[in-house]
């Protein structure tokens, strides 16, 4: 297991954690007041997180970055040739951008315990002075008003953030969406930042069958980080590094890497690619492959959803059992998708491995996921 999964598997172990206090402390006949020893252990999770995510970004952070460093030099590697040298002083550059890309993570993920804790409290004493009210008017018993607490926090989620856009990212998800973005950042950024050590300008975005809609356009270009360089479209000017990002947008799993005309056999088909119209290009099979993708994100928020009832519902009751069988029905139909997935990606590493011995042996190709 990589570092990046490893820690977003901590924060979704803690996500089920916390739900499993609530519902523990409600299940046991205790007051559903926001009460000391709740609060000792909420914090103490999310305390816990603060630490593994500051740890994780002191020594993960540095070493992706690195990575992508060494890859700045792989294009010349490849050909034989030596990388040119670095600019004198460039190590404090780099040791300034390790440190803003783990404050920014670190920042980000403490903020969002932070929201998570408050919401916790928030809605426990809310529900508290909502079910006070209502069992004075209907004499519900204080046995429902506690499952219908625990179904709040289950339904709704604890809630970690509010993006720009209104969307509530629910704790587990947004760690999984700053790691997995920061891994990458790091990535591209050390490359990026290594190449301008050297005075090279030109990068190239990867390519990827069944991109998204929005990296389509831009994806497998060459691209000019200055401008400088004429005939080739500018890095800032594709969405994400156009507002200082090293990406297209979070979870993306596009990277950079070094471009050199000299030792491209087809570099003026190269240039002419990379000036096409900017528009989605993609097959009708990658479009479906996208969507199926998206599908299958959706049955996994779906199976943690479920997940979470099934571990802190009460076993045995009716609610138990029913999301017992629904999380069945889930992972069966994830596993429908899933064939379906294994048998698209053979089919495009075919395609894939057709396009490259082709490019290789001097013959004009097209990329497979392009119209």
């Amino acid at each position: 297991m990589d570092a990046t999964t490893a820690l977003v598997l901590i924060y979704r172990q803690a996500y089920i954690a916390l739900l499993q206090r609530i519902s523990k402390r409600a299940q046991a006949g205790k007051s559903i007041v926001y009460d000391a020893a709740m609060a000792r252990d909420v914090r103490q999770i999310l305390d816990e997180l603060d630490e593994v995510t500051a740890q994780w970004a002191r020594t993960v952070v540095p070493r992706l970055y690195s990575d992508g460093v060494k890859l700045a030099a792989a294009a010349w590697i490849a050909n034989n040739a030596k990388p040119p040298a670095i600019a004198k002083g460039f190590a404090r550059v780099h040791r300034a951008a390790v440190e803003a890309i783990a404050a920014n993570m670190t920042n980000q993920l403490r903020d969002a315990t932070a929201y998570v804790g408050r919401r916790i409290e928030d809605n426990v004493r809310r529900a508290t002075l909502e079910a006070a009210a209502q069992k004075f008017a209907t004499g519900q018993k204080l046995k429902d008003m506690k499952a219908d607490l625990i179904d709040t926090f289950i339904d709704e989620g604890l809630t970690a953030i509010r993006d720009g856009a209104g969307r509530e990212w629910r704790l587990d998800t947004y760690a999984e969406m700053v790691t997995r973005t920061t891994t990458a950042e790091a990535a591209n950024a050390g490359l990026i930042n290594q190449l301008k050590g050297y005075g090279h300008d030109l990068v190239q975005l990867s390519e990827h069958r069944s991109p998204c809609e929005i990296c389509a356009p831009y994806e497998g270009r060459v691209y000019s980080m200055t401008g400088k360089t004429e005939g080739y479209p500018r890095l800032d000017q594709v969405p994400g590094f156009d507002m200082g990002y090293m990406n297209f947008h979070p979870n993306c799993r596009h990277v950079c890497s070094a471009y050199l005309p000299e030792f491209d056999k087809d570099a003026d088909g190269t240039k002419a690619m990379s000036n096409r119209p900017f528009v989605d290009e993609r097959t009708e099979a990658d479009k479906r492959a996208y969507a199926r993708s998206q599908e299958q994100n959706k049955l996994r928020r779906e199976r943690k959803r479920l997940e979470e009832q099934v571990a802190t519902l009460p076993k045995g009751t009716p609610e138990y059992e029913k999301a017992r069988e629904k999380l069945r029905e889930t992972r069966a139909e994830q596993q429908r998708l899933g064939r379906e997935e294994r048998k698209w990606k053979e089919q495009a590493a075919r395609e894939n491995r057709a396009y490259y011995a082709a490019r290789d042996a001097g013959k004009e190709a097209e990329w497979p996921g392009r119209q």
